[in-house]
């Protein structure tokens, strides 16, 4: 049986850990929600272990690379390599999967947990099977929620709008990431008849900058998106 456990997955760049505070402030959040423990290790301690599991991988020099952060209910952090990015930093990736919508609930909320991931594997498996590459999550209440797991945006021209949810690093740096791109940001609920009205659909998670072709069968662009990830690739939000 798999271990309940909360998950961040932080993304490197030349050694460097990009984000580590909103990571840990995500973490903390969701822990002390589901666990009923804070989660405050200290960063320069925990920098120097993502470090040193980068370093027994000995990943490429020249792109990005991830570690992931499993927090366990009794309150320990295990960390894992968990791969090399295509790119070097965040950037807008050249894949744009076709999306479809589909509703479920998670269990305990909307953390980053195990069983978010599973639930989002079946999602992944259902869209698969109806033509798409990409489930858009939306709630029982007709709410959408995320899209393959990470902070969904819907833009139109310079506005963007998102779903609120708990604290995510992701979300945190594609705000900084779309102010940047002189874009304005309006987090609220977002319904999913209202999909169709925007130009744009797009998801920032610890890759970059995901922006989808088709939902639901309508064509979506890519301008504000690709601004989005060239905010993101020359700043250091978060650092």
């Amino acid at each position: 049986m798999t271990e309940a456990c909360i998950h961040q997955t932080i993304h490197t760049l030349d050694g460097n850990v990009r984000h580590l505070d909103a990571h840990i402030a995500a973490a903390d959040e969701a822990s002390r929600a589901l666990f009923g423990r804070a989660f405050r290790p200290d960063a320069a301690a925990l920098a120097a272990r993502i470090g040193a599991t980068l370093a027994a991988e000995r990943p490429p020099h020249d792109r990005s690379a991830f570690v992931r952060l499993l927090l366990a209910p009794c309150g320990e952090a295990t960390l894992r390599f968990a791969g090399v990015s295509l790119y070097r930093g965040y950037d807008l990736r050249t894949v744009r999967p076709e999306a479809v919508s589909l509703v479920y609930d998670l269990p305990l909320g909307e953390y980053p947990t195990s069983a978010q991931e599973a639930a989002d594997a079946l999602a992944a498996a259902r869209a698969a099977a109806l033509g798409a590459r990409c489930a858009v999550r939306c709630d029982s209440g007709g709410f959408v929620r995320s899209a393959d797991g990470a902070p969904l945006f819907a833009a139109t021209g310079h506005r963007a709008v998102t779903p609120p949810g708990p604290r995510s690093a992701a979300a945190t740096a594609a705000a900084a990431a779309i102010e940047a791109a002189g874009m304005t940001l309006e987090v609220r609920p977002l319904r999913r008849e209202e999909l169709t009205a925007f130009e744009e659909l797009f998801y920032f998670d610890h890759r970059g900058v995901t922006s989808l072709s088709r939902c639901d069968g309508a064509p979506l662009m890519d301008i504000a998106a690709t601004r989005v990830a060239h905010a993101a690739a020359a700043g250091n939000f978060g650092e």
